[in-house]
């Protein structure tokens, strides 16, 4: 017996002998040739599967990262979307045969082979770092880019849609539990009630517009109307087509959900209303303007801006933390979100028009984050109507001078569901 263990001691150590020199030397021929094993922190998250790659491949552009070549190790089957998968194989080396993956695994847990993109997209209690490489990107075109076929491909299918040539179209998104319902306990707080965007939508085709209701098979439609579209419950509702719609919109309406980073990406603006949590309350897109959620209390006493953005509510991420805590997140108002919308609109017109006091409430809005908070250092804006109905809470004794647009309907900027969260830091309340 005692003869046998020594036996199998030393096969054993011969298999890792044999195994750490074959890996070895793998590791140092992709070393010498610069190969570099690009990991996405979350890649069945499309935001994630889309920024990430955005921020490291402009990176490299600007500068950074030149001279490697990278490698993104990811099966079709763990991408939340399979065809954006495909588009990032056209600026990168993507290895998605399984067994492939299987044998160059072991070697992405070495550093010197891996970059780990964690903090592009996936920080806690500091800023994201996607916001640094769109300052620095400027005003260059988007990188990201369908090929021609799809863009073919899709303009057949808005055709067949009922969508008329050289129309327009803007992409209506709010979260909801359909696409994930396995985590859904814990993300709840950021869904919304997308019977809140009707008001948006009928301004949007009082403008000409059409609009397309995005998301997942199953989610809740918008009642029929001329000009309108419930996209997921068409035959046409698919990975590529969500590609399609989101990087052609004139601007995508959406919220916290990742698939509004395809329109950034993609180079179009994005009005997200419903931003929660505080700290991330900000687009990543320059051209983005968004609107926080509210938050009250329990008792349903309010609490000003400054209050909650020094405070750990800010930047609670499970909903958990918002019930233990004693919070209640309250959703945006059909008329606030309108409101976002006529000012996307009218910016994309060339017609809006700023007023100094506005400016001052932006920067005071800005000052309140801080580089704990993930959307700090970003370049977007909030929304000016919702800062001028909450400018109290910003230092100004009274609403600044309305903002008006000239040269279109609707065109003066009015100032004018709650929902109990449930998960464990501090409140305002501790503090």
């Amino acid at each position: 017996m005692k003869k046998r263990s020594v036996e199998k001691a030393f096969k054993r150590s011969v298999r890792r002998a044999i195994f750490a020199l074959t890996y070895g030397l793998l590791a140092f021929i992709l070393s010498l040739a610069r190969y570099r094993f690009v990991v996405i922190t979350i890649p069945g998250r499309i935001g994630h599967l889309a920024i990430e790659l955005d921020w490291f491949l402009k990176q490299q552009v600007l500068g950074q990262y030149t001279a490697i070549r990278p490698i993104v190790l990811l099966p079709y089957s763990e991408a939340a979307n399979p065809a954006l998968l495909r588009v990032w194989g056209n600026y990168l080396t993507l290895i998605s045969n399984p067994i492939a993956i299987t044998v160059l695994k072991p070697l992405v847990r070495l550093e010197s082979l891996r970059i780990d993109l964690h903090s592009v997209a996936c920080t806690l209690d500091e800023a994201a770092q996607y916001q640094d490489v769109v300052k620095s990107w400027g005003d260059r075109p988007p990188l990201f880019k369908l090929p021609e076929s799809l863009n073919e491909k899709g303009r057949k299918a808005l055709e067949e849609l009922g969508m008329p040539p050289g129309g327009w179209f803007v992409c209506i998104h709010a979260r909801d539990g359909v696409y994930s319902p396995g985590d859904e306990h814990l993300h709840i707080y950021r869904n919304s009630d997308i019977a809140n965007c009707l008001a948006a939508v009928d301004a949007i085709i009082a403008r000409g517009g059409w609009c397309i209701r995005m998301g997942e098979r199953g989610t809740a439609s918008l009642p029929d109307r001329p000009g309108l579209i419930n996209y997921p419950d068409t035959h046409l509702k698919s990975d590529w087509m969500d590609l399609y719609l989101a990087s052609h919109a004139r601007f995508f309406l959406g919220n916290t959900s990742g698939l509004c980073l395809i329109a950034t990406i993609s180079g179009v603006p994005c009005a997200l209303a419903n931003m929660a949590p505080y700290g991330a309350c900000y687009g990543m897109g320059s051209k983005d303007i968004s609107i926080p959620k509210r938050l009250k209390r329990l008792d349903g006493s309010d609490a000003r801006l400054a209050e909650i953005f020094a405070s750990d509510v800010s930047s609670f991420r499970f909903a958990e933390q918002y019930r233990q805590a004693g919070w209640v997140v309250e959703e945006n108002t059909e008329e606030q979100i309108r409101e976002l919308v006529l000012e996307m609109l009218d910016r994309l017109d060339g017609v809006f028009r700023e007023t100094s006091a506005a400016e001052h409430l932006q920067q005071a809005f800005r000052r309140l984050l801080t580089p704990r908070h993930y959307t700090y250092g970003t370049t977007s804006r909030i929304g000016e109507a919702f800062l001028s109905q909450y400018a109290a809470e910003l230092g100004m004794p009274e609403a600044p001078q309305t903002v008006t647009s000239i040269g279109t309907p609707n065109c003066e900027i009015e100032t004018s569901n709650e929902m109990i969260i449930t998960a464990s830091t501090k409140g305002i309340g501790s503090q």
